[in-house]
């Protein structure tokens, strides 16, 4: 199990794209097809570190959503020219941010998390994966 300070800054980021806790790397994050459990069941890391923490994940996800609308309006106006009805240009849209950020949503999670570990790196304590190695054996230093 690598730590903190072991893993790259890319090896967080990639963690966070493919819903992988930060700490560990341990998969499977997720219950149902959007909630994401509230401490990793390896390590033990509480993934929201402070209350609002997941503000981030929010605005990534708002973010992402938003843009994806406006492509989808843009191009719509481009497909539909001359004859733009709003109804069959509304259709994609809103079927878009009905379904982005439910989907998303557990990615933006874990990808804060590990954007956030590479700003404030763990803390003592904060998970089992900081005070013992893959063997079991306490870490030295």
């Amino acid at each position: 199990m690598e730590t903190r300070e072991t893993c790259t800054n890319g090896q967080l980021f990639w963690r966070g794209i493919t819903r992988a806790c930060g700490v560990c790397g341990e998969r499977g994050l997720t219950r149902r097809l959007v909630a994401l459990s509230e401490t990793c069941p390896r390590c033990g890391f509480r993934f929201e570190r402070y209350p609002g923490h997941f503000l981030g994940a929010v605005t990534m996800s708002t973010i992402v959503t938003f843009g994806l609308i406006l492509i989808s309006v843009l191009v719509g106006v481009w497909v539909l020219w001359p004859d733009v009805d709003a109804l069959r240009l509304s259709i994609v849209p809103l079927a878009i941010a009905v379904i982005v950020p439910a989907a998303l949503h557990p990615t933006c999670k874990t990808l804060w998390v590990a954007i956030d570990l590479m700003m404030r790196p763990l803390t003592p304590g904060e998970a089992v994966a900081d005070l013992v190695t893959e063997e079991g054996a306490p870490q030295e230093g």
